[in-house]
């Protein structure tokens, strides 16, 4: 009988990405909101509750940041509000964001959401606009409307990226302040849809640099969208959290303190004895999401202590998850099996602890150590932000913050340990 790959490429498409994140409307159909049920309910309660409310979130790479916000983005449109999803990593240059680039990607989506949602958006602000960009660009734009201004802001900012002569003249816009400060012209638009109770979400601030993300939220006596009116989420770095002054933040954030996406929980620390014990909720939801995916091919297509192996290897992180299930789809086409079972898993965990082997250093041992004999991590040091960005620890919580390593890591620490390092 002729190996059939159809099942194989059916499955492959369903777990790249974990969650379909192209669409600024939603996360997709395979979405579960019961991922992380509890902090999204802490992150949208303020939203609820006012209208100009800066919220923060931060998580390891994969966690489901994206996603979530995604799906906050699609619930409260269905509450008549006005939200602005924007993808930095689209819009502009990340790695050289300046707050004048950040406001104007802001301003252009909010424009774009403004015609897609059949919103007026008044003249005055359209011909402030219109004037902003032909000082900058000598365009005609006097019969330019919302659609073609995002448009042609989003054309600029593309130039901008390889111009470091258009991204000085933003600087100094940004210095001099005034009516061509692309903030101004940001919060004079949102004013003006204040009835919408507009909520602007800034996806790709979490992948600033660190020394370029401690400038932009600890350093700069602008903080992040906190001036602008309407309520906002902001995606943050992980190694701005463990930043000893982050704290300050909670003056202009109203969830700094509890702004962290956790992996989802797969194990309980027990208070007492220190030690992890399976959580079955999250468990439980992490099989449903692979079998939302599977089952569409066929029930049977991955064999349910493969599923188990899966996910315990990924420590509860979605985007591990998918990577190991698409890894191990890989493992079992290559011998030709009929579907994924736990061997193929096992094979792929393998090629994982090579891979952080290879970019292991003996420095790392001493915390790999004590995360995975206390549960604990000096993560306020380079090694410790080091570990949970590059998804050598995970991080937990259930009452309070605590750490463990995926099995592919436990597994390398094992063998490194009885060499001394």
């Amino acid at each position: 009988m002729a190996f059939d790959i159809i099942p194989f490429r059916h499955v492959s498409q369903a777990f790249d990405p974990i969650f379909r994140q192209q669409d600024p409307q939603g996360p997709g159909a395979h979405y579960l909101p019961e991922v992380h049920a509890d902090f999204r309910h802490q992150l949208t309660a303020p939203l609820l509750l006012g209208n100009d409310v800066k919220l923060l979130i931060a998580g390891q790479p994969g966690c489901g940041k994206t996603s979530l916000l995604l799906d906050v983005a699609r619930e409260f449109r269905g509450k008549g509000r006005l939200v602005v999803f924007v993808n930095l990593e689209l819009a502009t240059a990340v790695q050289e964001l300046g707050p004048a680039e950040m406001h104007l990607a802001v301003l252009g989506e909010v424009l774009h959401e403004s015609v897609r949602s059949q919103r007026m958006v008044p003249d005055p602000i359209l011909n402030r606009c219109r004037q902003w960009l032909k000082d900058l660009t000598d365009t005609d734009n006097r019969a330019a409307g919302p659609a073609l201004l995002a448009q042609r802001i989003q054309s600029f900012l593309s130039t901008a990226r390889d111009s470091s002569a258009l991204r000085q003249a933003l600087r100094i816009l940004v210095s001099e302040g005034g009516d061509k400060d692309p903030l101004a012209l940001l919060s004079a638009l949102l004013r003006e849809m204040a009835e919408s109770e507009p909520v602007v979400i800034l996806d790709g601030l979490d992948k600033l640099p660190p020394e370029q993300a401690r400038l932009f939220f600890l350093d700069e006596k602008r903080k992040p969208m906190v001036e602008a009116p309407g309520s906002a989420i902001l995606t943050i770095p992980l190694s701005v959290v463990y930043e000893p002054t982050f704290n300050n933040l909670s003056e202009r954030y109203l969830n700094a303190h509890n702004a962290v996406l956790p992996a989802v929980r797969i194990q309980s620390l027990d208070s007492k004895s220190n030690h992890p014990t399976r959580f079955a909720a999250g468990w439980d939801v992490l099989r449903k999401i692979v079998h939302t995916r599977i089952d569409q091919v066929s029930p049977d297509f991955m064999e349910p202590d493969a599923v188990d192996l899966a996910i315990e290897s990924s420590g509860g992180n979605l985007r591990e998850l998918a990577r190991l299930i698409q890894a191990s789809l890989v493992k079992a086409m290559v011998h030709e099996s009929p579907h994924i079972a736990r061997h193929h898993v096992e094979e792929a965990i393998t090629d994982q602890r090579e891979s952080f082997g290879r970019v292991y250093q003996d420095r790392f041992l001493p915390a790999l150590l004590r995360v995975r004999d206390e549960h604990r991590l000096d993560n306020v040091d380079d090694i410790g932000k080091m570990l949970l960005y590059g998804l050598w620890v995970v991080e937990y919580r259930n009452g309070s913050v605590w750490y463990d390593l995926p099995l592919p890591v436990r597994r390398l620490v094992a063998s490194r340990e009885g060499r001394g390092g």
